[in-house]
């Protein structure tokens, strides 16, 4: 809450204590690295195990996806915007979250972060194909960095229904029926990840991916132990429109999330 003087008295608000408000204290996180590895351009997709596909096809369309590729193993999904596919589901034998990928700005950029963290540059197994740098975040999370070799075509997109404004009449007596189809997903906008080390977590999207905090959350009248979530998005410089990606992304710090398990 913050205090303002209404009539010479003081009145306080809901905004008091805002981050927004009173800017970064001496001492608080930086919300950026000074030297990352590399600058991600964008959240890529999102991979999961299902043991169904034929089910999880079904959802997805119903859903608003579209189908990029199917076969026996693998469902990709896609939305209207040129780029790369939204989400993969590969058969698994539970339902579960693997882990996100992102997208490199440039092929460079691979052999970059495969140099500063001990691992090797392949082949992605993704549609149009590509390669890719499988990381591991300080959660236990499985992180791809790819740079494809092809992107997705866009779709056509809904046409949006006539509105009239003001004195604005588009429509006049004339009565409209819109298709009875699912609403149909543009793009991926953004993951949630719980953390058990959200410092550390932080800390490594932030070093290693180049991500940057839009905003701290921290705990009623405890900001001096710290941020317990931050939504944190690419460094896309002038470009960026996304508040949070993660276009970017937020870590939340909990005591019930566990990591996956392989």
């Amino acid at each position: 809450m913050s205090e303002t003087r209404v009539n010479g008295a003081d009145v306080t608000t809901a905004h008091q204590d805002l981050h927004s408000e009173q800017g970064a204290l001496r001492g608080e996180h930086p919300g950026r690295s000074r030297n990352p590895v590399i600058k991600v351009a964008d959240l890529a997709w999102l991979e999961f195990e299902k043991p169904d596909l034929d089910r999880a096809e079904v959802f997805a369309r119903d859903f608003g996806f579209g189908i990029a590729v199917r076969s026996e193993s693998e469902l990709w999904l896609r939305g209207t915007f040129a780029g790369s596919p939204c989400m993969v589901i590969r058969r698994g034998r539970t339902s579960r979250f693997i882990g996100p990928a992102f997208r490199a700005a440039e092929r460079a950029d691979l052999d970059r972060l495969a140099r500063a963290t001990g691992t090797s540059v392949r082949d992605a197994d993704v549609p149009g194909g590509g390669k890719v740098v499988d990381l591991l975040d300080p959660s236990g999370f499985p992180v791809r960095v790819v740079h494809c070799g092809e992107e997705l075509p866009a779709l056509p997109e809904q046409q949006p229904l006539l509105l009239n404004f003001g004195t604005d009449h588009r429509r006049t007596n004339v009565t409209q029926r819109p298709p009875r189809e699912p609403s149909r997903i543009q793009r991926l906008g953004h993951v949630v990840l719980e953390t058990r080390v959200f410092g550390r977590a932080l800390d490594w999207y932030l070093d290693t991916l180049g991500m940057i905090v839009s905003d701290f959350l921290f705990l009623d009248g405890q900001r001096d132990r710290g941020p317990t979530m931050a939504f944190i998005r690419c460094d896309q410089g002038s470009r960026a429109v996304d508040h949070h990606t993660w276009p970017c992304t937020w870590v939340r710090a909990t005591a019930m999330s566990t990591p996956p398990t392989r």
